[in-house]
């Protein structure tokens, strides 16, 4: 029977170390830190994904390279760092933006997407005309105002602004083929606004209330072919 040989391990025979893991769980965090840092500087600091293109989206009567001047971004700005609320603030500051939207897409492009104000009348000034939006505003100065827009003769003075954006929210709502017969539309107040048609024919409009349901009944009445309408209460209207 053989007996097993048993070796015994040398004074200079030592186990081989094996690397201690709280030095491997130090060099996982250093290189996650590191990278870390290194993405943080790429997008943040860096202009590798910085502006490069801006796209603007909605302008007609504007260009894109005036949509562009007001936007005032520097190429190379870091994408996160572009302040797209600040950027629609310049862009709305343009006479004929109504509002701006700014987005981000990476890489490297700002979309700027804008929505212009559309005229729905205009008013005359010694020269020119002047384009209207449905809220009243003047933001447009041109040769002379489109075909199918009403001229709108308002007073000067503390009450001119409230004026207008009352005869502005009438023209906006009457049907663009009712619009398009309008040739003024006058008011001294908010509350005494008349329409001058075509062929003579005029309107009592009244005030800017329930102006909705004053604009659904004019086309009926207009039907009857009579010269005068009187809308100041809807619930009541007469021609003659």
């Amino acid at each position: 029977m053989t007996t097993p040989t048993t070796y015994l391990r040398g004074a200079d025979e030592v186990e081989p170390r094996r690397p201690s893991r709280r030095r491997t769980g130090f060099v996982v965090v250093a290189a996650t830190v590191i990278v870390a840092v290194v993405i943080t500087w790429l997008v943040a600091f860096s202009s590798v994904f910085g502006v490069r293109s801006v796209q603007v989206r909605g302008a007609h009567l504007l260009t894109a390279a005036e949509v562009r001047g007001a936007a005032q971004l520097d190429r190379g700005t870091p994408l996160v760092r572009v302040d797209t609320v600040a950027v629609g603030r310049r862009v709305e500051k343009l006479a004929e933006v109504a509002s701006a939207q700014v987005s981000t897409s990476f890489p490297s492009t700002v979309v700027i997407t804008i929505t212009e104000r559309q005229p729905v009348g205009y008013v005359q000034t010694s020269r020119r005309d002047v384009l209207v939006d449905r809220t009243g505003a003047q933001y447009r100065t041109v040769a002379a105002a489109p075909s199918g827009l009403p001229r709108f003769a308002v007073p000067v003075g503390a009450s001119a602004r409230s004026t207008a954006r009352a005869v502005a929210a009438v023209a906006a709502a009457l049907p663009g083929a009712v619009r398009s017969e309008v040739r003024s539309i006058e008011a001294l107040s908010p509350s005494s606004i008349t329409l001058v048609l075509s062929r003579g024919r005029v309107v009592q409009w009244g005030s800017a209330t329930r102006t909705a349901d004053k604009a659904r009944l004019l086309p009926v009445l207009l039907k009857r072919g009579s010269s005068q309408i009187d809308l100041t209460d809807p619930d009541q209207p007469f021609t003659r």
